[in-house]
């Protein structure tokens, strides 16, 4: 059965433009980052894009004189007669002076150019041969999440590490570049960087797939899959955007951190992650195989292991022919609730799974705790998704 994911924030903001006067191609050896690092090189590229209808992230991509391009998702600054605003890791906030929507139809990738003009000096992301980004490959996310009632320029940036879990050939919107990572709503159009701080992709899409249920339902479930559209996807459409490469600062140089090995795994970490990379390529049964040999090693994320057996186990429900025969995921869920009782979207894909049995009583108890907790971490969606689930079956 297919995830499709969902957009984590339904609209944010924007940034345009073209500029930049120099492409610098960088060929040193490129030196692997530590996460603090890679989070002081994210910090100045990064900003915010708020607007009246939401927020959200970019990266600045380029340089002319005062003017700035930034590159943000289209779903940030889809509204044409809505205003936009940058604000800077400095705090200065500035209004888009220009905004260039990529995706002019339901097939195009996912992507939008804003330009701001400002005196202050910001440097420019390098950008990196996303292609090289293959499954295994450490990534991290970096933005301004809107959580814990901070909105709009209250919000602080943060830097979610994680791994590239597939890279399917095509899916919608242009979003092939898939990984497991914490994001919230407010980072979409925030960078993905690679293991060297160059940047690889654009944040857009998280928090939930879709499983059809035994009844012949959709519903949604939380995976903690991500996906970002990839920068080569942008280098693409460099013509649309009214941009020359030379305008960007590129660094193709492979990097020096290779991939995590899932050929022949020898530790919790090695199974684990293989049975995420084979769960988001729709393949349960060995996902749990995998999953099931890196509890043998009792690591310290047991709760996320068990979590996705649940999950694994609901796609096979889904999937089955005979949907009886497939493990039930409510005892997955269950165990991860007990590993972690703070462990929200376990609540909430239980409440899901207790719906499939035809059990309201413990769903709506689920979704309730699912939701006293979202509202405690900050996750207003995640929060008033519950809610309405709650509210229908009441």
């Amino acid at each position: 059965m297919n995830i499709n994911f969902s957009r984590y924030d339904t609209l944010t903001t924007l940034l345009a433009g073209t500029t930049a006067a120099l492409t610098i191609v960088i060929s040193q050896a490129a030196i692997a980052k530590t996460p603090q690092e890679v989070a002081s090189i994210a910090g100045p590229l990064t900003v915010q894009i708020n607007s009246s209808i939401g927020d959200g992230s970019g990266v600045i991509i380029a340089k002319k004189g005062k003017t700035y391009t930034v590159l943000t998702v289209n779903h940030v600054v889809e509204k044409a007669d809505v205003k936009y605003t940058v604000r800077t890791s400095i705090g200065k906030n500035y209004q888009a002076t220009a905004v260039t929507r990529l995706q002019t139809a339901e097939t195009d990738p996912d992507l939008a150019v804003v330009k701001f003009e400002s005196p202050e000096e910001y440097p420019v992301a390098t950008i990196a041969d996303s292609d090289q980004a293959v499954i295994g490959t450490q990534i991290f996310v970096y933005g301004y999440p809107a959580t814990g009632g901070l909105f709009g320029a209250e919000r602080e940036p943060e830097l979610s590490p994680g791994l590239v879990t597939s890279r399917p050939g095509n899916r919608p919107e242009g979003y092939t570049l898939r990984y497991q990572a914490v994001t919230w709503s407010g980072m979409s159009g925030g960078p993905v960087f690679d293991s060297e701080g160059r940047v690889i992709g654009l944040h857009g899409q998280g928090e939930f797939g879709f499983a059809q249920t035994s009844s012949g339902e959709v519903a949604p479930i939380k995976t903690g899959f991500n996906a970002a559209v990839p920068i080569n996807t942008f280098i693409a459409k460099l013509l649309a955007a009214g941009i020359n490469k030379s305008e960007l600062k590129v660094d193709n140089t492979p990097a020096t951190q290779g991939p995590v090995s899932t050929i022949n795994p020898q530790d919790a970490q090695a199974y684990y992650f293989r049975g995420l990379s084979l769960l988001d390529q729709n393949n349960p049964w060995d996902a749990i195989a995998d999953f099931n040999k890196a509890l043998a090693f009792k690591p310290n994320y047991t709760p996320e292991l068990y979590f996705n057996i649940g999950n694994a186990r609901t796609l096979l429900t889904s999937t089955s022919i005979d949907s009886t025969r497939a493990p039930s995921a409510i005892q997955a869920y269950t165990s991860a609730i007990e590993a972690n009782p703070g462990f929200a979207d376990a609540y909430y894909n239980r409440a899901l799974a207790y719906l499939d049995n035809k059990d309201q009583p413990k769903a709506i108890a689920d979704f309730q705790k699912a939701a006293e907790l979202y509202k405690q971490g900050g996750r207003t969606s995640a929060y008033q998704d519950a809610l309405n689930r709650i509210k229908q079956l009441q």
